[in-house]
């Protein structure tokens, strides 16, 4: 989703302890509800992002070494960051999250995706009507005859 905000450049040399910051999300794990990107959750003060200053908690990344990760898995992200070499490109919204959030405050039903997931749940609901029809039909029946099934 787009939430408006300018995008930043920000390069960060892997120093002794790391790039320094972790990440939540994924198409596999969304971090806020209805949104599948990569989001900075901690910044350490033993590492690059934080020695660098500009890659705060809250912040969206949106590209890996000029790899677009706004629909990957957490874990996908995850080895991008782990086989990015010593120096790590990044495309990034500041303060994505928290706009975000606000949004989703405002409307709850913004999470919600439509689509496939309405569908599925009419399918389980015939289901469920599916299994209690025939769980009443049985119970008639063996009322009715005194047995399920045919003499």
């Amino acid at each position: 989703m787009d939430v408006g905000l300018p995008v930043v450049d920000i390069t960060l040399e892997r120093g002794g302890a790391g790039l320094g910051f972790n990440i939540k999300g994924g198409i596999d794990a969304p971090h806020v509800p209805g949104e599948t990107g990569i989001f900075v959750t901690k910044v350490r003060e033993d590492g690059a992002a934080f020695k660098d200053g500009r890659l705060k908690e809250g912040d969206r990344i949106l590209e890996i070494n000029k790899k677009n990760i706004e629909h990957v898995t957490h874990n996908e992200a995850v080895q991008l960051f782990v086989n990015s070499g010593n120096r790590v490109q990044m495309k990034v919204q500041h303060g994505a999250e928290r706009i975000l959030r606000e949004r989703l405050a405002r409307n709850p039903g913004m999470s919600k995706s439509g689509g496939d997931d309405d569908k599925s749940v009419y399918w389980k609901a015939g289901l469920v009507g599916l299994s209690v029809s025939l769980a009443l039909f049985l119970v008639y029946r063996f009322y009715r005859k005194g047995s399920v099934f045919p003499r």
